[in-house]
């Protein structure tokens, strides 16, 4: 039973914030309730929740003035498609190295649901019609597999000695359906040893003695990995690098040697896979600068003057760094995140939130287009790089990098449909570099195992053959 008290001491303190309406109906619970709700409310630094709310909201929070905003230096940036081979190849053995010798971890942003896709499992299970019937997280978790032996047959180790410890960030929504998942698939190969889960994780009602919660958007990853103990038990472990990607790319490169690699070599605290953009108004945020610090700028945020500007040395965009949400983190600059994290500002969402009305004693669930009824504060996991004196940004094709799943089938773009054409046709490029025909049913029907080939390599044996019906190459 909870002291009266301590629970005093937290109504007072919630009421100089203007929050005592939380504490009504306690009488209605019961004190195994009443013990959690307590918890929940001690959990909450609500003293920084506030203040970051009121900053906020204020009339000038997120206000852009373009004079404070800057382009990157052509220093700050590289990019695989017109870097040279050399270069290429020491971005990618120096990759290979740091995976070799255990010191990579890859962390996949799982927190979503597949509702927009018309499914109510977590989004990494949804499968978009490959030959294979494969889902997200299998695909994942086989090329993983492939880069573990890739990276022991450069360094010349047993295979087995290498490990890339695979987190996967889930929300309350998606957390067991998610470990069932891999459970039941047993860890598509990996050893259940390498696969570790942790929550994202803000003041409505949802009944009595029960706070209504939501993740705080993708920005929820730091905290996440400090409040789980993981950091800290992966450094300790020897790991020093991270790959954060989102669930939904199709063509992820996980654990990517070559953004590993770059971003070593640069000494980068963290870093930030970008493409061109396809036109001046493409709803991608862009990395640039504001006030000298680093910066990704949303797509609704950019003003339109800035977004159509031209470089006129090489007649594109000045502003042509799209994000794509894959990243790079040192662990050390992770940690120090702790440091500087209740500077971090929080963005804006105003929603439409079901909450418990206590006057009537019951959950009240706002019409659909009704006016909004309440804010959700949201960081990303960019946020950070305005506190990042040494980011690495590697400009990468889209065609063998990013292709996104948001929409439902059907809809057109970033969908299940255009997921799988994007990956069919990155599956036939590497068939054909490697000399074979691939034609009729095939060109939409060609699938290469993640266990076969990571990005391309090793498919010598597919020289001089012919494809012509639908394939999966799923063996040497």
């Amino acid at each position: 039973m909870v002291p009266e008290s301590r629970i005093e001491s937290l109504r007072k303190l919630y009421s100089s914030y203007d929050q005592e309406h939380i504490f009504e109906g306690l009488e209605n619970i019961s004190s195994s309730e009443l013990d959690e709700f307590i918890a929940d409310l001690e959990s909450i630094d609500i003293e920084n929740l506030m203040n970051s709310f009121d900053r906020a909201t204020r009339e000038d929070s997120g206000v852009i003035v373009p004079s404070d905003i800057q382009p990157l230096d052509d220093s700050e940036f590289d990019s695989e498609i017109s870097c040279t081979p050399e270069k290429l190849k020491s971005w990618y053995n120096e990759g290979l190295n740091r995976i070799a010798a255990n010191e990579v971890a890859t962390i996949v942003m799982a927190g979503g649901q597949g509702t927009r896709l018309g499914s109510s499992r977590p989004k990494g299970c949804y499968k978009i019609g490959i030959p294979s019937d494969k889902s997200l997280f299998q695909i994942q978790s086989e090329r993983i597999l492939r880069l573990q032996k890739i990276a022991a047959d450069h360094a010349g180790v047993d295979p087995s000695t290498v490990r890339i410890v695979s987190l996967v960030m889930t929300s309350l929504a998606t957390r067991s359906e998610t470990e069932e998942f891999f459970r039941e698939n047993n860890y598509f190969g990996l050893d259940p040893s390498q696969f570790k889960m942790f929550d994202q994780g803000k003041l409505i009602l949802q009944n009595y003695g029960k706070l209504s919660k939501s993740p705080d958007g993708n920005g929820g990853i730091y905290h996440g990995l400090v409040s789980s103990n993981l950091l800290k038990e992966l450094k300790n472990d020897g790991v020093k690098y991270f790959h954060a990607y989102s669930v939904d790319n199709i063509l992820v490169r996980v654990a990517d040697p070559w953004l590993i690699g770059y971003s070593v070599l640069r000494n980068a605290e963290s870093g930030a896979l970008t493409l061109p953009k396809q036109s001046w108004n493409e709803k991608v945020g862009v990395v640039c600068k504001n006030k000298g610090k680093y910066q990704v700028l949303e797509y609704s945020e950019i003003p339109e003057e800035l977004a159509k500007k031209i470089n006129p040395e090489t007649n594109s965009l000045y502003y042509n760094h799209a994000n794509i949400c894959n990243h790079f983190f040192h662990v050390d600059f992770l940690e120090k995140i702790e440091s500087f994290k209740n500077e971090l500002d929080y963005h804006v969402a105003k929603k439409s939130i079901p909450y418990f009305d206590t006057s009537v004693g019951k959950t009240i669930t706002p019409p659909k287009g009704g006016k909004t009824n309440g804010i959700k504060l949201e960081r990303f996991i960019f946020d950070v790089f305005a506190f990042c004196k040494n980011l690495s940004v590697l400009n990468v094709d889209r065609s063998v990098s990013f292709s996104p799943l948001k929409n439902p089938p059907g809809s057109g773009s970033d969908c299940p449909e255009t997921s799988r054409a994007d990956l069919i046709n990155l599956h036939i490029r590497y068939a054909e570099a490697a000399g074979a025909v691939v034609e009729g049913n095939a060109r939409s029907s060609f699938e290469i195992s993640p266990l076969v080939s990571y990005a391309g390599e090793g498919l010598e044996f597919l020289k001089n053959r012919i494809f012509v019906d639908e394939t999966i190459i799923d063996k040497q």
